[in-house]
């Protein structure tokens, strides 16, 4: 490699990391000094004159004193902000809206300061051996030692190894050595860290098979051989970081004049390098390890987790799924601070290194501000600017007086070559230039050419794809025996298949599109972010905004990477789809972007065309858009390359802890074997999610993925790298390609390219047929399941009956053929259920008023039967945080065994229900959490609760009434003690964990419900199927299953003994699904695939066990052959669509985001609008050992309903009367059309 390829002063990537480093460096660099004239303290330019000693120390403890001062201040900020941001994100996470979820954070954040001060970390049980709580404080030392070693240990190496290689090439900068040195530097920055850590283990576990015993371990903590393998993964990038940063300081260096001057001089080169090259090389490998320490945090997680190493990152994990707060803030705090001490005790040796901070800092303090006020006017008054003048109102006024328009030359041409008057000398050099930067810079002509074929690979993927991503292979019988998924890579699956028999080729070559929008669309955000607060800040430098946007950056910067973006992402509804992550990926990336923005803002500012501009009276948004931008878009261009890897490799590793667009789900394999947990939308970072589970006995499953981010990221920052030598090269001339107008042109043609695909093609053809739906029958359908003769189709009743044949003759009106039992459209099963004979008595006899049924007080639903008699005295029992665990996959809570309440009646809240189950009681009173409860009717279980004498074995049967009663009733009650239930809840916070609270409310209270149990009685699900015909294009898709299933039953009659409607729940869903069967045959719609048809009962119990649509199998029991014949590639439900004051269409997905983001694109292209709803992943199944009883879904799913549809579920007001025309088949419009589409195609 020549010298002139050499990195100089000027170079893009060496000033953004020391612009991100140092941020409050003044707008001007100061000049080149030697290490004698900063030792000696005195310059050409007279500005560092030698003090006096004594002088020269106080002045040096002064600034290190409020360097200091102001290092605390920020520190106690950041652990504060810390705090509140992780409770703010933790409540939102589990589905608290912002504003609940900010008034808990700033309540639970005062709280947990004033624990704070008294040295109180709370409980926890994650990291105990037994089942009882342990003190955080008394844990937290061993588990913060482990992770710090491993950290020390990594970085260790990293300098050891990083810094003299470093050196080495750069000392030998002209030879192919310092070439070899950059690319394996760029390697190792582009390897993430779960493929080396893969990587690694392979090759442990193969030395172990040659040699017969083990070399060395794979896995584990110890402070032994079992360090290596985590400390060398962990140091692999802050090494390739230190190598490269300290080979192009040194190089640097080397080309500077003093060091020619030394060696002129005589002076060996030992000398040279220690006395005038290091010492003005230090501070950039210093800042350099610093920022390594940012990355090795963000990556700790995945190392620990990978290897079972139990510190700080392994048990943030844990915590964060387990919902352990106090555990999971005390380990952020931890590494915060270890943030907050490295960058303090850098900042503080930059002081004795370089003498010229010390004088930039005190001018830095006695620099003029900006106040806020003026500021603020400022802001407005570009706000303002941007409205009234910009490229479109520009446009505007030169159609209106295009004479005048063209006549105002007030504002300066911005700072880009042009080609009037350029001489031939200019062309010639400009030219050679161009040349230099593109055909002679191998970075840009390799990383180019990987960079178009990943991009070819992003476009055509699907095209190149040998199978369908999205179909899935059972059992097969191959040479003579039946073999099961995943197999191994054979001529068939060139990289074999994962659990569900997908071929991982075809995922990763159609998941390719998918990763790269997320990744395109993060960066983008990050670069508008970046640039337009560093573009304001780097304007007015040490203004307010300035000073808080850098505290927000560093503030940021104490969250380690990947949980901050695992909390964000959870916060803002993982289900949503690409939404969350873009967010999350801006939000934790934004801060170096906008630093380095405001450091080039800064350094052009003193320009003479922006001082042109400011003089000519432009305003300061137009000469940030019309002059700062054009000059730094070359080098943005550079940075969002690299951005795009660090992007990548950080989406690749949120894969790996089970963090990918949409959550995924969990799928049962087969009896007692681990949930396998996927994504049915190909996305790379999904099939990371099980390495750790299966990775040793299918290795393909890990190692295809993984080498797909390592190429993908190594092809980026290589052709990051090209394109930063060309712009050294050819510099503003850039522009010249990419301008405003190269990319209004891509926008165009990108938008074109979108309208035409969803404008043509079979989807259109669909359309015309879907929209065949007619409202009006659907509303007929339901209004026959509302009438009265029905009785409401109460589960027992003979209305349930008739209304189950009058389904069954509606299917075959229809055209479909039985899918029941014995040829019929039924399929027959027993149901449990208790009713209620007489209206349930409460009587709370304190002298007041008589309480009222379904206002008051209603029947409770719960696992067991609820009738009895009681009349006692009432206790209130509270629980502090209370430790689950699994046992055998049984949950079990821990508590004491000897929980006796007999003849008391219990008072509790809703959430602590749990804990007193099995406890001898007279009856419980429990406080709902939802006042709606009150006024619905619920099918009550007929099985008997069962006093639990001991862990394992039961005792007598408890027969006791239990009733959800109001918040009013409940402060009644407690109105003899002077609290109120809001109160109580508020003091359950400070509870510990464990600790249970009993009060006697000195009142007694009368519960009497009596009822009547039903065992064996039969209930029908009528099923109907429409089979696929045969195509040429998709042959044998037959046997592809897609269910649809609509409830048509509502609970038994009570004591009122009225029947309510059901109208909208859920008359309403099958008149839906009725009238798209009819659409479907009418249009002359033919699937290609089968689908079945079900309305289902499901009121009741079976087994002691509520009746649940998701064992979606049993319905393919009903005729002989079908559980065997076809795989069940989706279930639809449908609910609650035709409600007049309903709202927007909601898609509840269970994970399937390729079914939630179908059903939303039809009903984007319907125009009805359909919001994904908010459900949340359980982590617990990844990081926790987990069980084999653990039960995942046997299918994809959605459920369709319409927002507010449970307001009058269950209650009298569900009357025909509430049903919409125009909801009905704005809804069945929707659901027909993307039933054709899964019915007809293979990608959807």
């Amino acid at each position: 490699m020549g010298s002139s390829e050499q990195p100089t002063a000027d170079d893009s990537i060496a000033r953004f990391r020391q612009l991100t480093s140092h941020p409050n460096l003044g707008k001007k660099s100061p000049p080149d000094t030697t290490s004698k004239e900063i030792a000696e303290g005195t310059s050409a330019s007279g500005k560092f004159k030698r003090a006096p000693e004594a002088s020269d120390r106080m002045s040096i403890l002064r600034a290190i004193l409020l360097l200091a001062g102001k290092r605390l201040l920020l520190g106690l900020v950041t652990i504060i902000s810390i705090i509140f941001l992780s409770y703010l994100g933790l409540d939102m996470a589990r589905g608290a809206d912002f504003q609940s979820a900010f008034s808990m954070a700033v309540t639970s954040t005062g709280i947990y300061l004033s624990r704070l001060m008294t040295g109180d970390l709370g409980q926890t049980a994650e990291s105990s051996f037994s089942l009882l709580p342990v003190s955080i404080i008394e844990i937290l030392p061993e588990i913060a030692k482990r992770s710090l070693g491993l950290l020390f240990a990594s970085l260790a190496i990293a300098v050891l190894i990083g810094v003299p290689l470093g050196i080495w090439a750069a000392v030998r900068r002209n030879t192919p050595w310092a070439l070899m040195t950059i690319v394996g530097s760029i390697a190792g920055i582009s390897m993430p860290s779960y493929f080396a850590a893969l990587l690694l283990q392979i090759a442990a576990i193969k030395l172990t098979q040659y040699f017969g015993r083990t070399v060395l371990p794979a896995g584990g903590f110890g402070w032994d051989l079992r360090l290596l393998f985590p400390a060398i993964v962990l140091a692999l990038r802050p090494l390739a970081q230190i190598t490269r940063v300290t080979f192009i300081t040194v190089s640097e260096v080397f080309s500077h004049e003093y060091v020619r001057t030394a060696k002129s001089k005589g002076l060996g080169a030992r000398r040279v390098l220690l006395w005038h090259v290091l010492r003005n090389a230090l501070l950039p490998i210093l800042t350099t390890i610093s920022l390594s320490l940012r990355f090795s945090l963000s990556s700790l997680p995945v190392v620990e987790f990978f290897f079972g190493w139990q510190g700080l990152g392994y048990h943030l994990l844990r915590s964060i799924s387990s919902h352990d707060d106090d555990f999971t803030i005390a380990m952020l705090l931890c590494l915060g601070l270890l943030f907050i001490v490295v960058n303090f005790l850098l900042d503080i040796s930059y002081f004795f290194i370089d003498p010229r901070l010390r004088t930039l800092h005190s001018q830095m303090i006695r620099s003029d501000r900006v106040s806020f006020f003026a500021w603020i006017q400022s802001v407005l008054s570009s706000v303002t600017c941007m409205v009234t003048d910009n490229p479109i109102t520009r446009w505007a006024r030169r159609r209106n007086n295009p004479v005048n328009f063209y006549l105002d030359d007030s504002v300066p041409d911005r700072a880009v070559p042009s080609e009037d008057g350029e001489s031939d000398i200019a062309k010639a050099s400009r030219k050679r230039a161009w040349i230099k930067g593109t055909l002679g810079n191998p970075a840009f002509m390799i990383g180019g050419l990987l960079t178009l074929l990943l991009f070819i690979v992003i476009i055509f993927g699907a095209r190149l794809s040998p199978h369908s991503p999205y179909t899935t292979v059972g059992l097969e019988y191959v040479d003579g025996e039946f073999v099961k998924p995943p197999f191994p890579p054979d001529e068939i699956y060139p990289w074999g298949t994962d659990l569900l028999g997908r071929d991982m080729m075809s995922l990763i070559l159609t998941g390719a599109q998918q990763t790269f929008t997320l990744v395109i669309l993060a960066v983008t955000t990050r670069l508008i972010v970046g640039f337009v607060l560093g573009a304001v800040a780097g304007w007015r430098p040490d203004s307010q905004l300035d000073r808080l946007l850098l505290r927000l950056v560093e503030i940021i910067s104490a969250f380690p990477t990947m949980l901050f973006a695992m909390i964000l992402i959870l916060a803002l509804n993982i289900r949503t789809g690409m939404r969350p992550f873009v967010i999350a990926l801006c939000v934790v990336g934004w801060g170096e972007i906008m630093q380095f923005v405001r450091g080039e803002t800064m350094r052009i500012r003193p320009a003479l065309f922006i001082e042109s501009a400011v003089a000519s009276g432009a305003r300061v948004s137009r000469i940030i858009l019309g002059h700062v931008l054009p000059n730094l878009l070359p080098l943005l261009i550079s940075i969002a390359v690299l951005e795009m890897g660090a992007v990548l490799l950080l989406l690749g590793e949120l894969g790996f802890v089970g963090i990918f667009i949409g959550g995924g789900a969990f799928r049962e394999m087969e009896w007692m074997t681990f949930l396998f947990h996927y994504s049915d939308v190909p996305e790379w970072g999904a099939l990371l999610s099980n390495v750790r589970t299966y990775v040793r006995a299918y290795p393909w499953l890990g190692i295809y993925p993984s080498l797909a981010f390592f190429a993908s990221i190594l092809a980026l920052n290589v052709f990051g790298e090209g394109l930063r030598r060309m712009i050294d090269q050819v510099g503003a001339e850039l522009m010249r390609v990419f301008n405003r107008y190269t990319f209004a042109i891509a926008a165009l043609a990108l938008a074109g390219f979108l309208f035409w695909r969803g404008s043509t093609g079979s989807i259109a053809a669909y359309q015309i047929q879907a929209n065949e739906f007619d409202g009006e029958r659907a509303y007929a359908q339901t209004a026959a399941l509302s009438d009265p003769s029905v009785e409401g189709r109460a589960l027992g009743s003979l209305g349930m009956e008739v209304a189950a044949n009058y389904i069954a003759t509606e299917f075959e009106a229809l055209g479909l053929q039985a899918a029941g039992q014995k040829f019929t459209y039924f399929q027959t099963r027993n149901r449990g259920f208790q009713t209620i004979d007489s209206i349930p008595v409460l009587i709370i006899h304190d002298g007041g008023p008589t309480l009222t049924y379904h206002k008051d007080y209603n029947e409770f639903a719960g696992e067991h039967r609820i009738d009895g008699i009681a009349s006692s005295g009432v206790r209130f029992v509270n629980f502090g945080e209370v430790r689950e665990y699994e046992l055998h996959g049984y949950k079990h809570y821990d508590l004491p065994d000897d929980l006796n309440y007999s003849g008391e009646i219990l008072l509790v809240f809703e959430e602590d229900l749990p804990f007193v189950r099995g406890a001898p009681r007279a009856g419980t009173l429990i406080i709902a959490s939802e006042p709606e409860v009150l006024n619905r009717r619920y099918t009550i279980p007929n099985d008997d609760e069962f006093w639990m004498n001991s862990r394992w074995n039961n005792g007598q049967a408890l027969d006791s009434p239990s009733y959800w009663i109001s918040e009013a009733t409940a402060d009644r009650l407690l109105s003899g003690i002077g609290k109120t239930s809001s109160q109580l809840l508020q003091e359950q916070i400070d509870l510990e964990m464990g600790e249970i609270l009993e009060v006697s409310l000195g009142v007694t209270a009368t519960m009497q419900v009596e009822g009547q149990v039903y065992k064996r009685i039969p209930a029908f699900h009528v099923i109907g199927h429409l089979p696929g015909v045969l195509s040429n294009q998709f042959a044998g898709i037959d046997d592809r299953m897609i269910m649809v299933l609509a409830q048509y039953d509502c609970p038994p009659t009570h004591a009122d003994g009225e029947f309510h409607a059901c109208a909208n729940d859920n008359a309403s869903g099958v008149g839906v699904m009725l009238e798209t069967i009819r659409t479907m045959q009418e249009s002359g719609y033919q699937p290609y695939k089968t689908f079945l048809f079900i309305a289902y009962s499901g009121e009741g119990y079976e087994g002691g066990e509520p009746v649940s649509s998701g064992d979606v199998k049993r319905f393919l029991d009903a005729k002989y052959g079908f559980s065997s014949a076809y795989e069940i590639e989706a279930v639809v439900e449908l609910r609650g669509l035709g409600a007049s004051d309903g709202g927007d269409l909601l898609l509840a997905s269970g994970g399937s985001l390729r079914l939630a983001k179908h059903f939303q694109s039809v009903s984007r292209r319907l125009g009805v609008p359909a919001l994904i709803t908010r459900e949340e992943i359980d982590l617990s199944r990844i990081f926790s050992a987990g069980s084999p009883l653990d039960s995942g879904e046997e299918a994809p799913r959605v459920k369709v309903y319409r927002e507010g549809w449970e307001v009058t579920s269950r209650t009298g007001a569900d009357q025909l009367e509430s049903i919409s025309v125009e909801n009905l088949e704005e809804a069945g419009r929707v659901i027909s059309l993307s039933l054709m589409i899964m019915g007809r195609e293979i990608d959807y």
